[in-house]
């Protein structure tokens, strides 16, 4: 059970620690901050500067404290908080008809949709079976054969999150021009 801990431990935190580098200050920190004033429901857009610095606040404190094993528990539980309110805010947004594109990892032209709807909703998933791991395994070490697959599993399920919009763009279906003579 401890290498599923870790395994959610290394999932989270690599999302997470990814979210907090894309947005560095500058260019890309306000880019996210514009986005964020698009999910918050109209009445708050005035908050949208409030709201990112803290979301980017939340967001360090979470890879901060699902990477220590003794406050693993209180990360994931700020993590699948910050996620179900990632995935409220951007269903409000797409009822609204708003289609902004997604900073959540930086300067990406995706648009929202269903698929990061999908993609917060499994990270919260994963977030709260780290929380109950957490609560429910004592920490110890753990053998190196399963340690070593968790983490590399997680890392590659880390990677995939991460580039989610890449790689829905990479396999949606192109148009043909239709103007080739024959």
């Amino acid at each position: 059970m401890a290498h599923v801990l870790l395994g959610c431990q290394v999932l989270v935190a690599v999302v997470f620690a990814a979210a907090v580098v894309s947005k560095r200050p500058g260019k890309a920190f306000a880019e996210f901050t514009a986005s964020t004033g698009r999910l918050l429901p109209p009445r708050l857009t005035g908050w949208r500067r409030p709201a990112a610095r803290g979301v980017f606040a939340a967001e360090l404190t979470t890879v901060v404290l699902v990477a220590v094993p003794a406050t693993a528990a209180a990360g994931f539980a700020l993590a699948a908080t910050l996620l179900t309110g990632f995935t409220v805010g951007i269903a409000g947004a797409l009822r609204r008809g708003e289609r902004t594109p997604c900073r959540c990892f930086g300067a990406a032209s995706a648009r929202l949709g269903p698929a990061h709807l999908v993609r917060n909703l499994s990270l919260a998933t994963v977030a709260a079976a780290g929380l109950v791991m957490a609560s429910l395994t004592s920490a110890g070490p753990t053998q190196p054969g399963p340690a070593a697959v968790a983490a590399a599993a997680s890392l590659a399920c880390a990677a995939l999150v991460i580039r989610m919009d890449d790689l829905i763009a990479l396999f949606a279906p192109t148009s043909v021009s239709r103007s080739r003579r024959k």
